[in-house]
């Protein structure tokens, strides 16, 4: 899964020098051969609201469909907020995870983390979902403070290193990729 997707990103951002890429895929089979499994979650939630948390309750997503009609998704979900604005900003942004049986698409590409809008953690705790992070949706910090405190909404993990960097990569290749050679060329016009 990480070979894949790290040849994936450096397609992407092909300023990524080849030995780098390497260098990285060899600590990544030393784990492998070892018998260490990678996790991706700490072994226990922090006890804020960090960047990368995922929520295990089911929580509202709007989705609109092509003809404008509106529905909702009740959904696990993963905090994108960055952990300072978490603490301080009246709103905070979350994606669903989403059952990957429920995806119509190639689930060996999906798992290799090769779709630019879906994010996958092999983590025991949510290795049957999906991060979407094509459908986003705000919600009010209080309100949700007061959900966590009521016990009404529960973090179930937040990110180790490993799992934070995957993150922040995902979020850097779907939203922030550098445009195709027309498009910019059109843009330095």
């Amino acid at each position: 899964m990480m070979n894949e997707f790290i040849d994936f990103v450096t397609e992407v951002f092909p300023s990524i020098h080849p030995y780098t890429k390497e260098q990285v895929k060899a600590s990544i089979q030393q784990f492998e051969k070892s018998g260490v499994q990678r996790n991706f979650s700490m072994h226990s939630a922090l006890p804020y609201l960090a960047q990368g948390d995922i929520f295990g309750e089911l929580i509202p997503f709007i989705k609109q469909d092509k003809n404008g009609e509106l529905s909702v998704l009740k959904a696990k979900a993963i905090l994108l907020s960055n952990t300072c604005d978490s603490e301080r900003d009246d709103i905070l942004i979350f994606a669903p995870l989403i059952p990957i049986k429920s995806l119509d698409m190639d689930e060996q590409a999906i798992k290799s983390n090769q779709i630019y809008r879906l994010l996958y953690f092999p983590d025991p705790l949510i290795e049957e979902y999906v991060v979407d992070l094509s459908l986003l949706n705000s919600f009010s910090r209080v309100m949700f403070e007061n959900k966590l405190r009521e016990g009404k909404f529960s973090k179930i993990m937040s990110l180790n290193d490993l799992g934070y960097y995957l993150f922040l990569c995902k979020l850097t290749v779907h939203l922030m990729r550098p445009e195709d050679t027309g498009v910019q060329k059109i843009r330095s016009a």
